[in-house]
């Protein structure tokens, strides 16, 4: 069954303009564990009040002067003087999207390679004494990505304002207790500049909304620089303590390897039928299943996986549960984050 891809997901602001743009899937080597595609864009807006953003940026200082209390204005990210959004350079072609007739169908061999895969990242999670984990503990702050001496490593923010949660989770959020009203949660957007060989601008890109206890990937497309998970962590540590972290998701997926598993191998083995209608429809996959660990292996439920291992001590947390959330032939994840049970000696 071919599915749609996913819309742009404009402000929820009514008073904001809109433009529209397509939105288009990028790949990446599948032997790089914390990339993956894009999901959908926002238009570009700037945060902060000027005056603020004025003390912000003439401080050396990595300690920040009261943000006004402004229900559109969060803490302006500590960006330099220089900080530019633009890059010279040709722009690359455009991907076209592929067709489900255009791709191959999902093989046994690469269903047991992400079985394998999930098995090695929910040990590394739980085991610290484990090798061979490639992902590591987050070191960088905001200010460190933000800031790099090297312009080239250095991370812009064209667009950081307050916003609602993206529309198509609101109903998974609520129940959680998360505001999805008043403009409560961050919505981010951060570039890193780049070229390939032939001199084509490749930029990396993150958009990301936060909110205390929550981090929402809406669109992840790396090319070069830091991994998602360490920005996530270092965005997330920005506005909250890092053990408020309860819950991950990735927003209308259409990564190269979780969305074609979901729809031609994890569904189909169940009798879930892809989802069409307007409401949320939940499946959960428990830890230590052959399903949570398949999931796992995939690109985000790698990316999920490092930010665990970046974001804590080996052995003192997990991903508890994955959640499969369908709606108007979309789905999207959702990883639950628990401390692991602590075992009782006598």
């Amino acid at each position: 069954m071919a599915y749609q891809p996913s819309q742009l997901r404009m402000s929820s602001k009514r008073t904001s303009k809109t433009s529209n743009s397509e939105s288009y899937k990028r790949r990446r080597d599948d032997d790089d564990d914390n990339d993956c595609d894009p999901s959908s864009t926002r238009r570009r807006r700037i945060s902060g009040p000027p005056d603020y953003a004025e003390a912000v940026m003439s401080t050396n200082s990595t300690e920040l002067p009261d943000a006004p209390s402004s229900p559109l204005s969060p803490v302006p990210y500590p960006l330099p003087d220089d900080s530019s959004v633009s890059s010279d350079g040709k722009a690359a072609p455009t991907p076209s999207s592929l067709l489900d007739d255009e791709r191959d169908p999902v093989s046994d061999e690469q269903v047991y390679e992400y079985h394998r895969k999930g098995t090695e990242y929910q040990e590394w999670i739980a085991d610290p004494t484990l090798g061979g984990c490639r992902c590591g503990r987050a070191r960088k702050s905001l200010v460190d990505l933000l800031n790099n001496e090297n312009k080239n490593e250095r991370l812009h923010c064209p667009e950081n304002h307050f916003d609602n949660p993206p529309f198509s989770i609101i109903d998974d959020l609520e129940p959680l207790g998360f505001p999805t009203r008043n403009y409560k949660f961050r919505y981010t957007k951060l570039l890193l500049h780049g070229y390939d060989k032939d001199g084509y601008k490749r930029e990396s890109e993150y958009q990301n909304t936060f909110a205390e206890g929550v981090i929402i990937g809406e669109s992840i497309f790396r090319y070069t620089g830091p991994h998602w998970s360490d920005i996530a962590i270092a965005q997330y540590k920005f506005d909250h303590p890092i053990d408020t972290l309860k819950y991950l998701y990735f927003t209308n997926v259409q990564n190269n390897q979780t969305l074609p598993y979901v729809q031609e191998i994890l569904y189909p083995r169940h009798d879930v039928d892809w989802p069409r209608g307007n409401e949320i429809e939940r499946q959960v996959w428990e830890y230590d299943t052959d399903e949570y660990k398949e999931i796992l292996g995939t690109k985000l439920g790698k990316a999920a996986a490092c930010l665990v291992i970046g974001a804590w001590e080996r052995g003192t947390h997990r991903i508890a549960r994955i959640h499969t959330l369908g709606r108007e032939y979309k789905i999207h994840l959702r990883f639950d984050i628990e401390p692991l049970p602590t075992t009782s000696t006598t």
